[in-house]
């Protein structure tokens, strides 16, 4: 059993499912070619995994999880699956309450929404605006986006991880009487109306990431974006990826149609977002550890036990980890765009 690579982005795996996945997991290390993941730092080569398993993994094991406990001790569900950053001194007061334990994701999502282009686009609409979320993950910052920072709009939060959007379904959808829709999908391939968004949304999403390139399948993805975007709407886009990767990126958006107008970069914030959220990862992969039972076989169970640990961590770019490491030195930046789908086509 490769969890890097066997799991199904169709499957939500149950805690039963879980528990039997992970032990053949740890089992495997007796036959195990070689070792994907470096026990220094968390690293794991490209090709050595398939992101559709390491997500579906991700989000059947957040809601396997339930409630757990904060570095301070303060319980919350583990919804949002994004690093975030710091709130940027310069936007004014952050929207978040400083002492929320999902803090500085809950940051990302309001600061695509923090330019003033937006702000006055918004209030020209009367607040009632239609957003589209590409890669929603469980759906988390979609329901505080129609919460909390845009009260009147409508959603529509689109993943392609079952898991994710059943999570969005249960937790999520319920309370905001029709306003989100969860969708399971590929974000290259939707069938959402041309012209129907006012924003398209992309948080973090596992895209762009290849070094100095824009692919096809980030051709396709933003293709898509720039069909649904109603004329005169916009792109709203924050990750950390490549800092090499942006210009290439940029690049395909004009040659699309779209007008780059403010991109802001914020990779000391998030350096610092994952310094001050290093208590609350700790103790969350403390605590996933600690549920599942294959960890305790004798011998097998402590070594995949280590690699478990340094590879959850990396995924949240927890201090000591390759992925930390390369926002300090510049490798990955971290920028919030405001991109927009021109009114009248240029010629």
């Amino acid at each position: 059993m490769d969890l890097l690579t066997a799991l199904s982005n169709k499957s939500d795996y149950s805690k039963t499912q879980l528990q039997l996945i992970v032990g053949a997991w740890v089992m495997s290390a007796m036959v195990e070619p070689k070792q994907k993941i470096d026990l220094k730092n968390g690293d794991i080569a490209e090709d050595d995994y398939d992101k559709t398993s390491i997500y579906s993994l991700l989000y059947a094991l957040y809601r396997s999880m339930g409630t757990v406990r904060s570095g301070n001790g303060e319980p919350y569900e583990f919804t949002f699956n994004t690093w975030g950053y710091t709130w940027p001194a310069s936007w004014g007061p952050g929207p978040i309450s400083p002492s929320d334990p999902q803090l500085m994701g809950k940051n990302a999502y309001a600061g695509l929404y923090h330019f003033d282009l937006v702000k006055e686009y918004i209030k020209s609409k009367d607040g009632k605006v239609h957003i589209v979320e590409m890669g929603c993950g469980t759906g988390a910052g979609a329901h505080l986006i129609c919460s909390k920072i845009i009260p009147t709009c409508t959603y529509e939060a689109v993943d392609m991880q079952q898991a994710g959007i059943n999570s969005c379904k249960r937790k999520f959808v319920p309370e905001l009487n029709g306003r989100l829709v969860a969708t399971c999908g590929d974000a290259t391939k939707l069938t959402i109306p041309d012209g129907s968004a006012d924003f398209v949304a992309v948080n973090e999403t596992h895209v762009t990431e290849m070094p100095g390139r824009a692919t096809e399948e980030d051709e396709r993805f933003f293709k898509t974006a720039y069909r649904m975007i109603k004329p005169g709407g916009f792109l709203v886009w924050g990750n950390a990826i490549p800092e090499s990767t942006w210009k290439p990126c940029f690049d395909l958006l004009h040659s699309i149609g779209f007008k780059v107008l403010e991109t802001c970069d914020v990779t000391k914030e998030a350096v610092r977002a994952r310094d001050e959220d290093k208590a609350r990862i700790d103790s969350y992969v403390e605590q996933l550890i600690k549920a599942f039972h294959g960890f305790k076989i004798p011998m097998l169970g402590g070594k995949r036990r280590e690699l478990a640990e340094i590879a959850l961590k990396n995924f949240s770019r927890n201090p000591g980890t390759k992925l930390y490491d390369n926002m300090v030195d510049g490798t990955d930046t971290y920028k919030v765009s405001l991109i927009q789908k021109p009114l009248t086509v240029q010629a």
